[in-house]
């Protein structure tokens, strides 16, 4: 059994690429939707090729694949033939969501734009996700979570002061923009059910992180200084960060004046450089100071017992192995494990959104390109064995021009 949940009865063409649109049609299958995954026959969404892979040399599977489309049923159509689109179509007219993810051009060249859909379907929802946005100097531009980043400012922000910009290891543009989308339309959906109409919906990469930079911006523009890379401690809030360790680093977040007693150094509390939350910005570096010279004396394990007694809020900076072992994570139990038909069980990290007994079933593991086109073909649009055989004798007909209009790019 699918999942069932909240949008159980909703169906959503997904026409997504790459990470953003994936992320937020993995949370939408999550949360019940039917979703269609729609990919070119023979080379499905490109992120299929990228590593690292499962399997013998022969019969590969990307791991970001593995990672991101669970609850998904793969349909391969080229909608670069008259059947291939047709069939596309006949889909949009029983839909709820048209999920794209391409520059405005390619979606209106395509006939994937809201303009054309709406006309099949007067209450389709069609959201479209680009990188920079359907108008303006760089529409016609690809664009990838980084460089939203780089250009938003973000990338700036990353790494210690005076050295070189550090690459985010999470892809925040792409995972922002994602959730923006599923705002967008569950918010629609809702719409919909009172006004019986469709609506189009744009987010873009570049305004998902500029979103995400809300409170950077803002004291840019109160001070009217650049925000300069921000290291491994809070520019804004005092003793929120890194603190060395004997052996290592701690985290620890706001905890003026418990911090001082933890550390054995209570004569700070009423120093004149930091008896006032203004004082202690003023002389935020002097006090994070101080305060490593105490953390450098022992060792992290010394430490959070410590401030587990002080209650004061922190955490060891942990690789993900000892994450995933961690007793809290453990306890919140977020990973799943699904049972692929080709690749056996593997583990997925769970869907952070808790209804309580608003989910039931087990989820989709990640499907093989075109697993499910038959079956969608077949069961939801009634297409007879001849057609879909016509279907694909026109796949192998167009195969080379498929090739040469494959494109790796938003």
């Amino acid at each position: 059994m699918a999942i069932k949940g909240p949008l159980t009865g909703v169906r959503i063409l997904d026409l997504t690429v790459a990470h953003a649109g994936p992320y937020g049609a993995k949370l939408l299958g999550d949360l019940g939707a039917e979703v269609i995954k729609v990919e070119p026959p023979k080379y499905g969404d490109f992120t299929r090729n990228v590593g690292p892979f499962l399997g013998s040399p022969s019969d590969l599977i990307s791991t970001f694949i593995l990672a991101m489309l669970r609850n998904r049923k793969s349909v391969a159509l080229d909608l670069g033939t008259e059947l291939g689109k047709q069939a596309f179509y006949d889909l949009v007219r029983v839909s709820d969501v048209v999920f794209s993810q391409q520059r405005a051009e390619v979606a209106k060249r395509m006939g994937t734009d809201y303009e054309t859909l709406s006309l099949l379907n007067p209450g389709i929802i069609s959201c479209l996700l680009t990188g920079f946005g359907s108008s303006g100097p760089y529409v016609n531009r690809p664009s990838y979570d980084d460089i939203a980043q780089a250009y938003s400012g973000m990338g700036s922000l990353c790494g210690e002061k005076g050295g070189p910009p550090i690459r985010s290891a999470v892809a925040t543009a792409d995972i922002v923009a994602g959730l923006h989308a599923v705002v967008g339309i569950i918010a629609c959906l809702y719409e919909r059910k009172s006004t019986g109409k469709g609506r189009k919906i744009e987010v873009n990469l570049l305004d998902a992180c500029l979103s995400a930079l809300d409170t950077q911006i803002e004291v840019y523009w109160l001070t009217g200084k650049v925000p300069e890379p921000q290291g491994s401690k809070s520019p804004n809030i005092p003793l929120l960060g890194a603190f060395k360790t004997k052996d290592g680093y701690i985290m620890v977040g706001p905890s003026w004046p418990r911090i001082c007693r933890a550390i054995n150094r209570e004569w700070m509390i009423d120093d004149s450089r930091f008896n006032s939350p203004a004082k202690r910005y003023e002389n935020k570096e002097e006090l994070e100071k101080l305060i490593e010279e105490a953390t450098e004396k022992e060792t992290t394990e010394t430490w959070e017992a410590i401030f587990e007694v002080e209650d004061i809020a922190f955490a060891p900076i942990n690789t993900l192995d000892k994450a995933l072992a961690d007793s809290q994570i453990v306890h919140n139990k977020p990973v799943i494990t699904l049972n692929h038909p080709q690749y056996g069980e593997i583990k997925n990290i769970d869907c952070a959104i808790k209804i309580a007994g608003g989910i039931e079933g087990k989820p989709l593991p990640p499907p093989m390109l075109g697993e499910h086109t038959e079956e969608v073909l077949r069961e939801i649009l009634g297409y007879s064995d001849e057609k879909i055989r016509e279907l694909g004798e026109e796949v192998e007909k167009h195969a080379e021009e498929l090739k040469s209009h494959v494109r790796r790019s938003i």
